[in-house]
């Protein structure tokens, strides 16, 4: 905003002040010209024409450095933000009392150069009645533009501002929401784990590579918003075999994804969290088999099981579908889709498309 500033005063000054003085010079040429002007210009010519330009213009450009000086200064030891009212008042009284003094010593000179001290007073106030109207209706429109500017300037800094901050927190709230993994699913997995160290060295240690695949998985996206679905598959199936160690041919898990969708993303841990769900609120036994199905429709990536709640779930953090519509409501205007029926409980993501 700073640059900004400094960018409009630069043009404000090699060319507003210039249109300024131009126009002062045009309505006093036409405003205050009678007979003894006529002989003015008479005696001096060409000169007298540019003469009067050049101390419009000289007027105008010392007028505009006094209205910055003056708004620089009062913004360290009256700033609009604590006293509008009287920042106003005191910034247009100084204002109007400097452009009138130094319009009084541009007119003293224009007087001396060109030796019109015989003059009359009836001709001097003639002169300097309506220049120094006209010049204190342009020193306030040249002060209105620039408190305007002003403003301006900060209510898009402001709006910036706010706009940072609201990505800042955006980025906070997808950080924590990413890093959400269930903390029970590891103990559960411990114990799977040590249950398989004693019955099959070998299937233990492959659950094991299993386990840090998954969680190889978490950290290193740790600082990702999205990833690419063929990327969160990738880490489902490692996920879904630890799940399949602990409730064996009671749980299958059907994947259909296209292949067009495999470079489409989805907020990261989206799938993860609604395989974690599916487990976690049905019943998976021999007589209630649980089969989980991923698919694609389109642009929507499905997961879809049976519906066959528990009486009484297991430990939950809460986080699960609220976790998923936080994250999308944050990431797009996009939203989850739900549907449940007495035999069917179905979750739609939309795929997100970044080209």
């Amino acid at each position: 905003m700073k640059e900004d500033s400094y960018s409009l005063r630069i043009w404000m000054r090699y060319f507003g002040s210039p249109l300024f003085g131009f126009f002062l010079y045009i309505i006093a040429f036409f405003l205050v010209s009678d007979e003894s002007f006529d002989e003015y210009y008479k005696n001096y010519g060409g000169w007298a024409y540019l003469y009067d330009i050049l101390i419009a213009i000289a007027w105008s450009a010392i007028n505009l450095e006094i209205n910055f000086i003056i708004s620089d200064w009062l913004e360290k030891i009256l700033p609009w933000a604590t006293k509008p009212f009287l920042r106003f008042l005191t910034q247009s009284s100084l204002q109007l009392v400097l452009t009138v003094l130094v319009l009084f010593g541009c007119l003293t000179s224009y007087i001396y150069v060109f030796r019109l001290e015989q003059w009359t007073e009836h001709d001097l106030t003639i002169i300097f009645m309506p220049t120094a109207i006209i010049a204190v209706l342009v020193s306030l429109l040249v002060m209105g533009v620039n408190i305007g500017v002003l403003f301006f300037q900060r209510w898009q800094t402001s709006q910036l501002e706010a706009e940072r901050l609201k990505q800042a927190n955006l980025e906070s709230q997808i950080q924590i929401l990413t890093q959400q993994l269930d903390p029970h699913f590891l103990f559960n997995n411990f114990n799977t784990l040590s249950a398989l160290i004693e019955e099959n060295p070998t299937k233990a240690n492959q659950f094991l590579w299993k386990l840090s695949d998954v969680y190889r998985y978490v950290l290193s996206n740790r600082e990702q918003k999205i990833v690419p679905l063929k990327e969160e598959m990738q880490m489902i199936e490692a996920y879904v075999h630890l799940l399949k160690e602990r409730f064996g041919e009671q749980l299958s898990v059907h994947n259909t994804i296209s292949t067009e969708s495999q470079d489409l993303f989805i907020p990261v841990l989206a799938l993860q969290n609604l395989v974690e769900n599916a487990v976690k609120h049905n019943i998976i036994n021999a007589q209630h088999p649980l089969t989980i199905s991923i698919y694609t429709d389109n642009d929507w990536l499905v997961l879809e099981n049976p519906f066959q709640p528990k009486l009484h779930t297991e430990h939950s953090s809460k986080l699960g579908l609220k976790n998923i519509q936080d994250r999308y409501k944050l990431l797009s205007k996009k939203t989850i889709d739900i549907e449940q029926s007495p035999e069917i409980f179905r979750v739609r993501l939309p795929l997100l498309n970044l080209t």
